[in-house]
């Protein structure tokens, strides 16, 4: 897999906060974080799934994560269809279609634009997605986004957020310090 620069905001979050991902995208199989699992709750997993396996198990010679990101240019990491789902569902959330029990006692803070602070793929399938609402920009949410793939048409479909977290870690950065570096990287945007 291609390794990519996300943006100045990655530097942002990774350097006020540390979280369970190393904050870079793999480029072999065996770059990916093996720790990223401690930010994944047992019971978010569900049986028989092969989001149980790892990302690396292969098929003929490939990892399901290998065929979800081939074709990902760099400012396909930044928009792409696993943000998009990100998004639905917390406007799903927000107009109360889908309940979230972890995410209730902060519905306040889903509320309004966010940006993109770090994504990557992640070990069990899918990305992994962080990011902070620019009206509550010390807050940072870590998202699981799985999709399935078809091994022998190379196809992904069926996107799906398996998990949203409100990280205790907290940012020392203010909405104005965000839009001031998204001015400067125009790649960044407001979802």
């Amino acid at each position: 897999m291609k390794k990519v620069s996300t943006s100045i905001i990655s530097v942002l979050f990774l350097v006020g906060i540390t979280l369970s991902c190393n904050g870079t995208k793999t480029q072999e199989k065996s770059e990916t974080p093996k720790d990223s699992i401690s930010s994944i709750k047992g019971d978010s997993m569900e049986a028989g799934e092969d989001s149980l396996l790892f990302a690396d198990d292969e098929y003929d010679g490939e990892s399901l994560n290998d065929i979800r990101f081939a074709n990902f240019k760099d400012e396909d990491w930044l928009d792409n269809e696993y943000i998009r789902t990100l998004r639905r569902y917390i406007d799903d959330f927000n107009n109360r279609r889908i309940e979230d029990a972890e995410l209730e006692p902060h519905r306040n803070l889903l509320k309004g634009k966010f940006v993109i602070g770090n994504v990557e793929p992640f070990m069990l399938g899918g990305l992994f997605i962080q990011i902070t609402f620019i009206d509550h920009p010390e807050n940072v949410f870590s998202a699981w986004v799985y999709s399935d793939v078809d091994t022998e048409k190379k196809t992904v479909t069926n996107y799906d957020v398996h998990h949203v977290r409100l990280e205790k870690e907290k940012l020392e950065f203010t909405r104005e310090q965000i839009l001031q570096e998204m001015e400067l990287h125009p790649e960044l945007k407001l979802w």
